[in-house]
């Protein structure tokens, strides 16, 4: 908290001046929403270097909605981009959730842009703000507080819990198992995890999952390394299923976030990631939704090899093998085998890997992501192109159909993920 004894109005620093602003704002927020929400309020400023407590991730993975205010001090922090990445994850795998972004003070999506919230999509999240030119004053703070606080008059609790809750209780369930508290406090140290935040709360393998979902997959691995006695004697088979559902956690998540996409989504979209390598795209698909019991027979690669003009007999054979994939007649006409293949595919997410020897030109890729836009029954499948090095097959940038991931696979993540995945396979087969 700002303690400094001057009003806001007299306040002539410009800095403490917006920080002012956004506590009038932050507020006011807080008792317009609290008659009827819980609103969950961290005053404690967080350092570099801190760990994040405990708290604010439980809370960060819990809440039905959220604030983000967004300022030119607030999107230089580090812990507001993890924040936001949370957050809009989140959204994403609940549709139901409500997040709120507040631009404050003029602030303009394209500066979001250069502080590495452009994966994150925030532009596409209608956001609070003051139109127009903007003063900072009091009374612009509070209208912004009653615009934020009237979006969330329609705010419900969850019904039904998400696949990251269902993660974090998979995984705290399996450690729950170690009957010995000091073997499970061994994970600590490669997690990060604080003395105070390892005592605030009694059930310590929730607080243990909490960190691994945000962990790397090298801290994971460590932290697996540690407790691998506690696990093992309890059970060797959830040993192995806790490895699996780390696999996926070297990549980012708000590269992975981008993927989490309802089968119902309402706007066909493809997607291109600068890999040739199905197995890291997988993990991208498994990371987005937190490895999910239903994982499955979810992704396939897709590698027949077309031309111009040969768009519609690519579809067809996509078509055949999907229904190979689940056991049905691919030449059947019959109505009601295609009702059964279009309920599977809509039951959950499903990915289709385009490969790298999919299509032989720029043209033939567009014609058959035209193709495959306009099929009523793949319109639920998620597609990621695989395409090299720094896109090299992609679609240029600008065109709307095909959104690259970012930020982009660089090879020392390549290199890090391929070694510790190879460790972490290995610790569950020894």
């Amino acid at each position: 908290e700002i303690a400094d004894g001057v009003p806001f109005d007299a306040e002539q620093d410009p800095r403490l001046r917006r920080l002012k602003y956004v506590r009038i704002l932050r507020d006011q927020l807080v008792r317009l929403l609290s008659d009827t929400h819980e609103v969950l309020l961290d005053r404690a400023l967080l350092d570099p270097g801190d760990s994040w407590p405990i708290k604010l991730l439980r809370w960060l993975g819990d809440c039905d909605g959220a604030v983000l205010l967004l300022s030119e001090d607030a999107i230089k922090s580090k812990w507001v981009l993890q924040e936001a990445t949370v957050l809009t994850w989140r959204r994403r795998l609940r549709e139901d959730f409500k997040l709120i972004p507040a631009l404050l003070g003029g602030l303009q999506f394209d500066a979001l842009e250069a502080e590495g919230f452009g994966p994150l999509q925030v532009n596409e999240i209608q956001a609070a703000k003051i139109e127009g030119e903007t003063e900072m004053t009091r009374a612009e703070a509070l209208a912004l507080a009653a615009m934020i606080a009237k979006g969330f008059s329609q705010l419900a609790a969850a019904n039904e819990q998400n696949d990251m809750q269902l993660w974090l209780e998979h995984v705290a369930a399996i450690l729950s198992g170690i009957e010995d508290e000091k073997i499970l406090g061994r994970a600590c140290k490669p997690l990060h995890i604080s003395a105070d935040d390892w005592a605030h709360y009694p059930d310590r393998a929730l607080t243990v999952a909490h960190y691994m979902l945000r962990a790397d997959l090298r801290q994971n691995r460590e932290a697996l390394e540690a407790i691998k006695g506690g696990i093992i004697a309890h059970s060797r088979e959830a040993f192995v299923s806790l490895a699996n559902m780390l696999m996926p956690l070297w990549v980012d998540p708000s590269a992975a976030a981008a993927l989490a996409e309802p089968p119902q989504k309402e706007h066909w979209q493809a997607y291109a990631i600068n890999t040739d390598n199905s197995a890291l795209a997988a993990d991208y698909a498994q990371r987005a939704w937190c490895s999910p019991a239903w994982w499955g027979s979810r992704f396939i690669e897709f590698n027949e090899h077309i031309g111009e003009g040969q768009a519609e007999e690519a579809v067809a054979a996509l078509r055949e093998s999907l229904a190979l994939l689940f056991d049905q007649d691919p030449l059947s006409q019959d109505p009601v085998d295609k009702e059964v293949l279009r309920i599977v595919l809509e039951a959950h997410p499903f990915f289709v890997a385009l490969g790298d020897d999919l299509a032989a030109s720029q043209t033939a890729l567009r014609e058959l992501l035209h193709a495959l836009a306009q099929d009523d029954l793949l319109r639920a499948v998620t597609f990621i192109q695989l395409a090299g090095d720094n896109f090299a097959r992609a679609l240029p940038q600008d065109d709307s159909v095909m959104f690259r991931i970012r930020p982009q696979l660089n090879d020392q993540q390549v290199t890090q993920a391929r070694a510790n995945k190879i460790l972490l396979a290995k610790l569950s087969t020894t």
